[in-house]
């Protein structure tokens, strides 16, 4: 089984090859958020986004300094000679409000993130109230990488970075994609094929 039809097969992956303009030149229905992103001509190769983990594990430090915030404030409350005195019953629901707002707003950036491949570029559109767009030719791209936390490691996870001739950075990358190994292997082989081995804008 290849790269693309095991990316194909499974559903719950938030990776999924794009049935938008194909190599054979038919044409289905996509979003209007990669729509709006393609060129004239343009085929896409490959549509991605994080995985759902990205809402939990993204700034995950900040769940952790809510908590703490909180079990600080409850404990304080205990205590005759603190200055403060927050109710127990107002710290928690506090908490909870807060963790709430959190992933909700995780949760919306999460769904603006969009990664996208083509016969010309690599792209990576993002922004929850203000719209930002990185791309790259794939004529450019000279170095990639897959960097893993353990955590995301654990949970089939990796980001995926793609860095330009003459660059020192990584200037496209694509975050807590699933099944890192494959996406990379799928874009690399379209930079072989258009950037390097076949024709590019």
């Amino acid at each position: 089984m290849t790269d693309r039809e095991n990316l194909q097969r499974t559903g719950q992956d938030e990776v999924f090859l794009a049935e938008a303009t194909t190599e054979q030149g038919e044409v289905s229905v996509i979003s209007p958020s990669v729509e709006e992103l393609l060129q004239d001509g343009e085929t896409v190769l490959l549509i991605s986004r994080p995985s759902t983990w990205f809402i939990l594990i993204d700034g995950g430090w900040a769940y952790l300094f809510m908590i703490t915030v909180a079990l600080f404030f409850a404990w304080l409350g205990h205590q005759v000679w603190a200055p403060i005195n927050v109710p127990e019953t107002q710290v928690f629901p506090a908490l909870a409000a807060a963790i709430t707002i959190r992933l909700i707003w995780k949760l919306l950036d999460w769904a603006n993130r969009i990664y996208v491949l083509t016969d010309r570029r690599i792209i990576v559109r993002r922004g929850v109230f203000q719209f930002s767009m990185i791309e790259a030719p794939l004529n450019r791209i000279q170095h990639s990488a897959i960097f893993t936390r353990l955590i995301e490691r654990l949970l089939g996870m990796g980001t995926v970075g793609f860095a330009t001739a003459g660059s020192g950075t990584f200037e496209v990358v694509w975050e807590m994609v699933q099944r890192p190994i494959s996406v990379h292997r799928i874009v690399n082989e379209a930079i072989e094929r258009y950037g390097r081995g076949g024709p590019t804008i």
